[in-house]
């Protein structure tokens, strides 16, 4: 695809470095600007007519959702079982987790607002996934065989966001997997919203469990 390298280079060459020179301040802006810059190449792409929805892997609803659906509810669930388990092994009064229901998310630097919980949670993982699985990753890889595939897809989907932690390499790998195996984008849509509803649920309700996930996310 032509206009993907062009979409590519700007991002990094001249997109990166600005928004770290020009909006240091402005957290949603510098947080957020990966997403916000994906919405804006797919509104270009789309409009150009380069490429189409489906192609972009919004097919296979049915199938797709239902396996988005069921494999996403579990990183969400998965967090008050372990708080839960943490409290019933007594492991949550150990000196690793001292003062840990103390912490407040406004002294961790994350915003209460409505838009700052739903940004994350609904947005977010629709454009990325979008992006950088249906389009980017999906063109860049489809060579490779599936598990070539889903161990380079893991280290595109850190590079792309400029966050090298275990949480997005498994993320990005599980995306491409579900992608190869769904043929649908809305599978791996979903499993991310059910990642950021759990670290939602972290930071919000269950702050003990930062110290124990720290290596992760």
């Amino acid at each position: 695809m032509n206009i993907l390298t062009p979409i590519l280079v700007i991002y990094f060459a001249v997109v990166f470095p600005t928004i770290h020179l020009v909006f240091p301040g402005n957290r949603f802006i510098y947080e957020y600007w990966p997403t916000l810059y994906f919405s804006l190449a797919l509104t270009i792409i789309i409009l150009s007519k380069q490429v189409s929805a489906q192609q972009l892997g919004l097919k296979d609803v049915r199938k797709s959702v239902t396996i988005g659906l069921l494999l996403g509810t579990l990183p969400a669930i998965s967090v008050p079982l372990l708080d839960s388990l943490l409290v019933s092994t007594g492991l949550s009064q150990s000196e690793l987790f001292t003062g840990a229901d103390m912490r407040s998310p406004d002294e961790m630097g994350f915003n209460r607002s409505l838009t700052s919980k739903l940004f994350p949670v609904i947005i977010v993982p629709f454009i990325n996934q979008l992006f950088l699985t249906g389009l980017v990753i999906k063109n860049l890889l489809k060579t490779q065989n599936t598990g070539q595939a889903i161990i380079s897809s893991g280290l595109l989907f850190c590079l792309f966001q400029f966050d090298f932690s275990l949480g997005n390499l498994f993320l990005g790998m599980v995306a491409t997997g579900l992608l190869r195996l769904s043929g649908s984008v809305l599978a791996p849509v979903l499993i991310h919203a059910g990642f950021a509803i759990a670290e939602y649920l972290i930071v919000f309700h269950y702050p003990r469990l930062i110290s124990a996930l720290v290596f992760i996310v």
